[in-house]
């Protein structure tokens, strides 16, 4: 069979209409086909990625029969050192993977689409391996054609493709390839499966895996249409705010139904996937809870919190110290702890507002976070109001509430809660001289 004059070219046609590509080069088989099939379209611009991961003696070597391989097809490379963990918990090739798109995220271009040669015994493989650690459909769906993470878009226009074919046109270009010694260790889950599982299913079914790839297209386009229905069950649980979500609205659903309301909703949201015992936590400690209560779970930097009959899905953020204090002296932009930058908007000359401040309120302001019993002077009110209160009735959330900055005069009057209370004086001053305080950044 001649491969490279049949096959591939036409597969890639029918995939590839991009025009910008970095190809992931290994130097392998699979990486070298892959490459030398697409420097031989016209009319698109190509660039080579090898990632030198510095696990075996012979990387450097790698390395270079990748230049050579990439500068007799004149095609640019770039070499990338990444330093792999390996002792981070997730197992070598979890490492690895992890450097590997880290460094190729910091290398893309904007407007470049990545290529990566994995091919039909890769998503049987997967598959396999998905299934031993009890993966739903989105799971098994395996790796797509077409997908986007790392925040760029990613193609694997080889997935139809068998490993025999891709030898045929590696034999019928004359390719040379590196051979890695550690594919053959059985003691990786994916070579343990390739050498030693396979082969004994293809023995018994020789169509296995074709058969397994298969189910993975099937399963891809049913949890497409599962996402699309759940998409629409969604948008009728939001508000103006994306990130929150009704809960007398959610609990309308059946339990799985609700699974995927809300894996929906994080991945529209572009956070890490919700794993299997996160969403019963939220089932158990988030959905149940009463209404009057603040209830959260986390997972990988990321919280979904509860308060009254809203889901609140947030990045997990810094606790703020409740001792800070800082003295306003120049009135410039003031950055809290938590990184966030307050400041004043002004028509006036900035430079004549800290004397306008000190003459308005007796001195310098102060800014900190709310202690317990504070109260603030509101407009048209005689009396003070609790400034947890006064947000509880704003419906500002509890969490919110302590990351508010509280501005104080010298003597301890409280001017403001961020830029969403005012007290009567303050609101005043602002008014009548053009003056805003709000967050910056």
């Amino acid at each position: 069979m001649e491969v490279s004059k049949s096959l591939l070219p036409g597969v890639l046609q029918a995939q590839l209409r991009d025009k910008k590509y970095l190809c992931a080069y290994s130097g392998g088989l699979d990486s070298s086909v892959l490459l030398h099939a697409v420097s031989k379209m016209s009319g698109i611009t190509l660039r080579a990625i090898h990632i030198h991961h510095g696990l075996h003696a012979d990387a450097d070597t790698w390395a270079e029969q990748c230049v050579a391989f990439c500068r007799a097809l004149d095609i640019q490379i770039d070499v990338i050192k990444v330093d792999v963990k390996k002792n981070a918990g997730r197992g070598i090739e979890a490492a690895a993977r992890s450097a590997r798109y880290l460094a190729i995220a910091n290398h893309i271009q904007a407007d470049e689409v990545l290529l990566t040669a994995h091919h039909r015994l890769d998503q049987a493989e997967t598959v396999l391996l998905r299934l031993l650690r009890g993966s739903g459909s989105q799971g098994l769906a395996a790796m797509r054609a077409s997908s986007w993470a790392h925040g760029f878009k990613h193609k694997r226009p080889l997935l139809s493709v068998s490993k025999a074919e891709l030898q045929a046109y590696a034999k019928c270009e004359n390719l040379n390839w590196i051979e890695d010694p550690s594919n053959n260790k059985t003691d990786y889950d994916r070579n343990y499966l390739r050498h030693e599982i396979v082969p004994l299913l293809e023995q018994r079914w020789p169509q296995a895996i074709t058969a397994l790839s298969r189910s993975a297209e099937l399963l891809a386009e049913e949890h497409q249409c599962l996402r699309e229905q759940s998409t629409i069950f969604l948008a009728m649980l939001q508000g103006i705010d994306e990130r929150a979500l009704t809960v007398s609205g959610l609990m309308q659903y059946s339990k799985p139904w609700r699974a995927q309301i809300l894996r929906a909703w994080t991945e529209s949201l572009s956070t890490p996937p919700l794993p299997a015992n996160i969403l019963q936590e939220i089932e158990q400690a988030l959905l149940t809870a009463s209404s009057d209560t603040t209830a959260q779970v986390q997972w990988s930097g990321t919280q979904i919190m509860r308060w009254r009959d809203c889901l609140y899905l947030l990045e997990t953020r810094i606790e703020m110290p409740n001792d800070w204090r800082h003295v306003w002296v120049d009135a410039l932009p003031l950055t809290l702890p938590n990184g966030e930058q307050w400041g004043f908007d002004c028509g006036l000359n900035p430079a004549a507002l800290p004397a306008l401040i000190q003459n308005n309120f007796g001195g310098d302001l102060s800014v900190g976070f709310r202690q317990a019993g504070e109260k603030i002077l509101l407009k048209n009110r005689e009396q003070h109001s609790s400034l947890k209160n006064c947000l509880q009735e704003l419906g500002v959330p509890p969490w919110e509430r302590s990351r508010l900055p509280v501005l104080l005069t010298v003597s301890g009057e409280c001017l403001a809660v961020g830029d969403v209370l005012l007290s009567a004086r303050f609101e005043a001053f602002c008014e009548s001289n053009g003056v805003r305080f709000l967050r910056k950044a």
